[in-house]
Order: C-alpha cells, then sequence, then structure tokens
C-alpha cells in the first residue's frame, strides 16, 4: 500500500493549487509557514528547459493587491509579452542587440558610430544590469538628471533619450516589453545655439572678398543655395547641371572612426534634393571649373582625380574643419563679428529669401528640411517657384559686382 510523503514546513508553506494553462491565474490566502496570513497569486508564464511549467509568484497583504499584480501580468501575456524572455534578458544585451541587428543596417556609419559611442559612455554604465522587466521610468529619468549634473548638454540628454526610447520601442515592438518606460520621462529644454543671419551690409562686404578660387566659390556657392557644408564637399561635377542651372544634392561628407572621410546618404530623405542656381553664381562656378582644370592639368600624375567640384590641389577631399577656418579666417580679415559662424551663412540665404517675400514652404524645401512649421510637411513645390526665388537671390549676389 502507498504511502504519504511528509512535506517539509517550507514545502507546505509554497502555494499549491490545481496545475494551469499558460497564461491562467490563481489567487488564494496562505494558511502556514513563513508567509502565513499573505494572499499569493500565481500564473504560468511559459515552460522552462525541463518541460516544467514556468511559474511567477508574488505575495500580498491583501486579496485586492495581489489581484491587481495577477491582472497586470495576465493583461501582458494576452498581449503575447515574452514574460519569459523578459525576465532574464538585460537591457545592455537588448540594446547591443537592437543596434546590431536593427540600426546598424539602418543608419548611416557616422551617426552608428554616434549612437555607439553614447551607449557605451552613458547608457550602459548606468542601465545594461536592469533585466527588461525590471528596468522602469526611474532608472531612465536618474541617468538624465545625472547626466546633466556633470555637465552634459540638454542635446546630449536628448540624443541620450531618442536611442533610449527607440530602443525600447522596438523591445515593445517584439512583445519584450508591454509598455516603453521612457515614455513617462522628463527631458531638459532644449538650450537653443542662435545661429544670426548677416545683414545686408555684411554680406556685401564679405561678398566682396571672396574670390575665384575654392574657398572663395564654395562659400558663395553656400551663401547662394543654402547647402549644408556636407552637402557642399560631396559634390561631384555631374550634380551641378550649369546649362539648367540646376545642382542635383544626392550625398553628404562626413567623418567617421572607422574610414575616416566618406561620402554617404544626405542627412534625411528630404535632404535630397534640386536647388536652382542663381544666374550670378552659376557663371562663377563655371570661371572656376575652367581654373581648376588648368590646375589638374598642371599637377599632372600627382592629381587624384575624384571628380569633386570643390576638392584640394590634389583633388584630395577637403575636410571639413579646414573649410571651416578658412572661412573664420576670411571672415576676421573682413572685419565682420566674431558671432557670424559657417552656418550663418544657410541662416543668411534662408532670412535674404524670407525677406523678399518668399514662403517657408519655399524655403524650407530648398534647405532640405523635414519639419517646416506653419508651412505643412510632404507638400511640392513647383519647379518654377523653385526657380523664382533663386531669382531673387541673384539679384542680391549680383550687387556685389555693380559696387565695384
Amino acid at each position: 500500500m502507498p504511502t504519504k510523503t511528509s512535506e517539509t514546513k517550507e514545502e507546505k508553506s509554497k502555494p499549491k493549487g490545481p496545475r494551469r494553462a499558460n497564461g491562467e491565474g490563481s489567487i488564494h490566502k496562505i494558511k502556514e509557514g513563513k508567509h502565513k496570513g499573505k494572499w499569493v497569486a500565481q500564473v504560468t508564464i511559459g515552460k522552462r528547459p525541463d518541460g516544467k511549467p514556468d511559474r511567477k509568484t508574488f505575495y500580498g497583504k491583501g486579496r485586492a493587491e495581489v489581484k491587481e499584480k495577477l491582472k497586470a501580468i495576465m493583461d501582458e501575456l494576452a498581449q503575447g509579452v515574452n514574460l519569459q524572455k523578459q525576465g532574464v534578458l538585460t537591457f545592455g544585451s537588448w540594446i547591443q542587440t537592437w543596434m546590431d541587428d536593427y540600426k546598424k543596417v539602418s543608419l548611416r556609419l557616422s551617426t552608428w558610430e554616434t549612437y555607439d559611442r553614447l551607449i557605451r559612455i552613458h547608457i550602459k554604465p548606468a542601465l545594461e544590469t536592469y533585466t527588461l522587466r525590471d528596468l522602469d521610468t526611474g532608472h531612465i529619468q536618474r541617468l538624465y538628471n545625472k547626466m546633466i549634473e556633470n555637465g552634459s548638454s540638454s542635446a546630449t540628454v536628448r540624443k541620450v533619450h531618442q536611442i533610449i526610447d527607440s530602443c525600447l520601442a522596438k523591445a515593445k515592438e517584439n512583445r519584450l516589453i508591454a509598455w516603453n518606460p521612457a515614455d513617462s520621462v522628463e527631458l531638459p529644454k532644449l538650450e537653443s545655439k542662435k545661429v544670426r543671419a548677416m545683414t545686408t551690409d555684411e554680406m556685401t562686404k564679405f561678398l566682396s572678398v571672396l574670390k575665384l578660387d575654392v574657398w572663395g566659390v564654395g562659400l558663395l556657392t553656400l551663401l547662394g543655395t543654402g547647402l549644408r557644408i556636407g552637402e557642399l564637399l560631396a559634390l561631384e561635377w555631374p550634380d551641378i547641371d550649369l546649362r539648367k542651372k540646376i545642382i542635383h544634392v544626392k550625398r553628404a561628407m562626413m567623418r567617421t572612426k572607422a574610414k575616416g572621410l566618406v561620402l554617404g546618404e544626405p542627412k534625411t530623405p528630404r535632404s535630397v534634393r534640386d536647388i536652382p542656381i542663381p544666374p550670378y553664381l552659376a557663371a562663377a562656378i563655371r570661371l572656376y571649373r575652367i581654373k581648376q582644370v588648368k590646375g589638374r592639368l598642371a599637377s599632372g600624375e600627382k592629381y587624384q582625380d575624384n571628380n569633386l567640384v570643390f576638392c584640394t590641389s590634389k583633388g584630395t577631399k577637403i575636410i571639413p574643419r579646414n573649410f571651416q577656418r578658412k572661412y573664420y579666417k576670411l571672415r576676421d580679415d573682413t572685419g565682420l563679428p566674431n558671432d557670424l559662424n559657417l552656418h550663418s551663412l544657410r541662416h543668411t540665404y534662408s532670412t535674404r529669401l524670407l525677406e523678399q517675400g518668399e514662403n517657408m514652404k519655399t524655403i524650407g524645401e530648398l534647405l532640405g528640411h523635414v519639419h517646416v512649421d506653419t508651412t505643412g510637411r510632404y507638400t511640392d513645390v513647383l519647379p518654377e517657384t523653385k526657380r523664382k526665388a533663386a531669382d531673387q537671390i541673384n539679384q542680391l549676389l549680383k550687387k556685389k559686382a555693380s559696387q565695384k
């Protein structure tokens, strides 16, 4: 006759109940053992490697308390959240998976390197050991607060938040979490760096010192088209149609740790665009091209022909920082104020157009902006409208010639 197996006090204190299918839960009051008098809820969240049920158990002082906890778990299971994986997968492991499997194929190399650097310096040291189940809003908020205390700019904090938020959004999409704890954080206000446009007098003064060399024509192109510096230095001669007076922006130059200066996709999809060239600028580019060809022939075999519009005397890429240094030297030699940085040329371009009555939608299209406040997003601008804008900037550029 079979005998009963004796139970220890600890075994007796464990919650008892019928075997339940995945997602089914139970609640009861413990009558003995170290948890005597407490209420316990238990739910099966899957199977262990040995095939036995994997149950999640939690305790409370009252039935209502554990019932609320059980409901939250049941809701997650109903959404298909993988609670087993959620409890063992660390955020550090997941963010590395997210970078390698999801972002490496979609980000520009320079952007991927920026993400990787911010993850190594800020995110992993603070959050990598938390499991996805345990990571909460408070952990993320404390990271941001500490970054501010340690002197990080609000822009850096917001970039770190962009990474964390996107990473956790993908975890939610993959049913590893039911909600994104980064959604509820408080972010610091963005410190706006004031960029000032040149006045018309400053612009005329600056134009008067520009020569028909790589620096002069390059700066004139920035001022006459609103190009970004990376877009300017990535231009190849087939991108410029001098007959139709159009620049086709197809790529941008960027610095990477792995490959140095590379030509890749522009900043955003909207950055791929056509920009009409003011006739005055088109004439300057024609003369500059003749000089470049003569210089290339004089250099002979030493010249590395990369077909770049703006390049060194040897045909190689111009380092953006060197281009900036040349601008600052010209600015200082001209006696212009120090608050006019290189980006001021792009700002001046848009400001002059606005002053001439051009609408914000057209200006946004010409600048390649993704978001243009008050103008609407993703709306087409007719080529005739762009041409009108180019004609208006052309009249201002021609002032240089008339004042010589």
